[in-house]
């Protein structure tokens, strides 16, 4: 009886241990893709800036100075 007890024991102790382990790999999959995320903002937010940067270097984009008479030309 006492080796049947040992048995089942040994099996909630590893039962225990799968459930943990589950877990703690769920929490840091979680946790990589919320850490990837804000890599990926803060990289696009770089990448506007440079972009303003640059369209501010050049000047921007020139506004057209010719008025839009509401007709087509043909």
């Amino acid at each position: 009886m006492a080796e049947i007890n040992t048995n089942a024991a040994a099996i909630w102790n590893n039962n225990k241990m799968l459930v943990t382990v589950v877990t703690v790999v769920v929490l840091i999959i979680i946790f990589m893709y919320f850490l990837d995320h804000r890599q990926q903002r803060a990289y696009e937010l770089r990448r506007l800036e440079k972009r303003v940067e640059l369209l501010e270097e050049w000047g921007g984009p020139r506004q057209n100075t010719r008025q839009n008479t509401g007709g087509r030309r043909w």
